[in-house]
């Protein structure tokens, strides 16, 4: 049962914007705390006039960030858990950006059948888990149905597509991967959470391998598709390298496993990863260094 202030809204300023956030969401306590958590995926769509998709969509929050530094592109938010997509379709009407916006209420997998969010222990995140009652009809979709659901026309421009469902994005990324002629329908970037563990309980072994192996095949699955260049972040927003090499990437993260799981201690719990083509490598690398002109 959830308590009282988890069903307490508390108004959270967003630039320009407005967002309602229950009592126990943590995005103002972190972004208090780090200066950079969520500060450069919002920076970095402020370039585009495209279609963004945002997987994983919360309350809104990426959106309405985006939004305060971009007055052109079009936003597609998928959030599959009916309390977080009901706060992010209110706080998108309630500063006026139901124009702009299309919210779907699904998953968005490689598997069928009906699934529930299991939150952590903030309610304010939380990862996929099989439905095991009746009363819940399918709720899952691929990536190739969610495109059909965004509108014709803003289809011709995919600039950015942001995959944020703790500890699942591997599967959003094989389900891209699955979709029928995807040469022409991928974005130009992909920004998503390459995370190991899940509920924020990054102290347990259970299925970290199993989990790292799963977003190893899935950066294969990248690269074959044209994404060749991967720059990481940790998870509070700091910059930490740009690479072509995927081991490069699997050695830092088996570190991060290492001392998490054995050490009982982690300066960094998981990479936030921009992949993208070698053709923007140039444009990838201004944009990170402007942007720490910026902070």
């Amino acid at each position: 049962m959830e308590s009282k202030e988890a069903n307490i809204k508390n108004e959270y300023q967003v630039g320009k914007y407005k967002m309602l956030i229950r009592g126990n969401h943590m995005i103002e306590a972190y972004q208090l705390q780090f200066p950079l958590y969520d500060r450069f995926l919002p920076y970095f769509g402020s370039f585009f006039k495209g279609l963004i998709i945002d997987i994983g969509a919360n309350v809104g929050d990426t959106a309405l960030a985006i939004f305060n530094q971009n007055d052109d592109c079009f936003i597609v938010g998928a959030e599959p858990d009916s309390d977080f997509y009901e706060d992010c379709v209110a706080n998108i009407q309630h500063n006026g950006l139901t124009h702009r916006f299309v919210g779907v209420n699904k998953f968005i997998s490689t598997k069928k059948g009906s699934f529930i969010i299991e939150k952590d222990g903030t309610s304010s995140t939380g990862s996929i888990n099989k439905n095991t009652s009746i009363e819940i009809e399918e709720n899952a979709i691929s990536f190739e149905g969610l495109l059909d659901m965004v509108p014709s026309d803003k289809l011709n421009q995919f600039d950015l597509l942001k995959v944020d469902t703790d500890g699942f994005d591997w599967d959003v990324l094989n389900s891209l991967a699955d979709t029928k002629d995807l040469i022409n329908r991928k974005p130009r970037f992909i920004f998503f959470e390459m995370q190991t563990f899940l509920n924020n309980d990054a102290s347990k072994s259970f299925e970290r391998k199993e989990m790292s192996e799963k977003y190893s095949d899935s950066l294969k699955r990248l690269q074959d598709a044209g994404f060749t260049h991967f720059s990481l972040f940790d998870n509070f927003g700091t910059f930490v390298m740009t690479t072509n090499s995927l081991d490069k990437i699997v050695t830092l993260n088996e570190y991060i496993i290492r001392s998490q799981v054995y050490n009982k201690y982690s300066t960094i719990f998981y990479f936030d990863v921009l992949a993208f083509s070698s053709s923007d490598l140039d444009f990838v690398n201004d944009k990170i260094s402007n942007f720490y002109k910026k902070v």
